[in-house]
């Protein structure tokens, strides 16, 4: 009869140096896996705004936004909150969630309406500043500790998006205050959306949602036009709407998992992926003032990506794409 085999006889791997353990914990430390979220965020907005941009070429704007918000919305209650819609509604924090759906709206708002007095580049670039004021908030406001690197990441970035739209700062007039007021709200959203980070997620893209819906069926109306999307159309804008949605759930899954001021200069790669689908898609020139900007917008990122802090944040979240923590915010 053989004797069984002592458990110490049993062969154990070695333990993986610790040098490897640190560069994989580095890899997906929680400021690496928002970065990621977010940079696919970017690429699913550029996305969608390049089909608006051929649906609004026929199809007034106002029916546009209004459709957007309205298969936003729809989409949202059938898939997150089909067993129970009234979770949706529930919020700790109903004034924060109302006035980040005010600044979302408002975003959007004030860059059409730039798009209506200023050439598109200067808005674009001006609008651009959004990330250097987040960077500038996030430390009073959300007491995140901001690096030079950081820091240097955004102006870098900024430098990029001003040489790829060929910004002349000697032709600026009054009207630019309207693209900084786009800035000034999209920060304004950037920060609720941190703020924000431990509501359930899908409780944050609902209430966006709503105030959407709400300020777009007033211009609906307040607005009339003079001719309706075609069947074809109409489905255009409902497609709209839900990249739309997909979007903006990875935004907030990003700001759940990193800091404010480190995901702030990665937001100058939308104007990147612009300008590769613009020439890409659209044929539109590649010109060598746009090669240089993308490199120093793509240099700006990185810098923000390598350059965050090591002391990561512990903060209780819902179950959202991995989170640690139980939901909290929804019985």
């Amino acid at each position: 009869m053989s004797t069984p085999s002592r458990p110490d006889a049993i062969p154990v791997a070695a333990p993986a140096p610790a040098a490897a353990s640190g560069r994989i914990a580095a890899l997906v430390r929680p400021s690496r896996r928002g970065a990621a979220i977010f940079v696919v965020s970017g690429l699913v907005f550029v996305a969608n705004d390049s089909l608006t941009k051929v649906l609004v070429s026929n199809v007034p704007v106002v029916d546009v936004v209004f459709g957007r918000y309205v298969t936003y919305l729809l989409a949202l209650i059938l898939f997150a909150g089909r067993m129970n819609p009234v979770r949706l509604v529930r919020t700790r924090r109903p004034a924060l969630q109302i006035a980040r759906g005010l600044s979302m709206f408002a975003t959007t708002g004030t860059f059409f309406w730039s798009l209506s007095l200023l050439p598109f580049a200067e808005v674009n670039t001006i609008a651009s500043t959004a990330p250097l004021i987040v960077i500038a908030l996030a430390g009073p406001l959300l007491h995140e500790r901001i690096t030079r690197t950081i820091a240097l990441g955004g102006i870098v970035g900024f430098v990029g998006v001003a040489v790829l739209v060929g910004l002349d700062p000697a032709n600026l007039q009054p009207a630019v205050l309207v693209p900084l007021g786009s800035a000034a709200c999209y920060a304004t959203f950037t920060i609720l959306t941190r703020a924000l980070r431990a509501e359930p997620a899908d409780v944050t893209v609902f209430y966006s949602g709503l105030v959407g819906l709400v300020g777009s069926a007033v211009l609906f109306v307040a607005i009339p036009t003079t001719s309706q999307p075609m069947a074809i159309e109409w489905i255009g804008i409902g497609v709209v709407g839900l990249v739309a949605l997909t979007g903006h759930r990875l935004l907030v899954g990003a700001y759940r998992w990193a800091r404010a001021s480190e995901l702030a200069p990665l937001g100058y790669l939308s104007i990147l992926w612009s300008f590769l689908l613009g020439a890409a898609v659209f044929r539109e020139p590649v010109e060598v003032q746009a090669v240089i900007g993308a490199a120093l917008i793509a240099a700006g990122g990185i810098m923000a990506l390598r350059a965050a802090p090591d002391d990561e944040e512990p903060v209780s979240t819902s179950v959202e794409f991995g989170d640690p923590a139980t939901d909290s915010g929804t019985p």
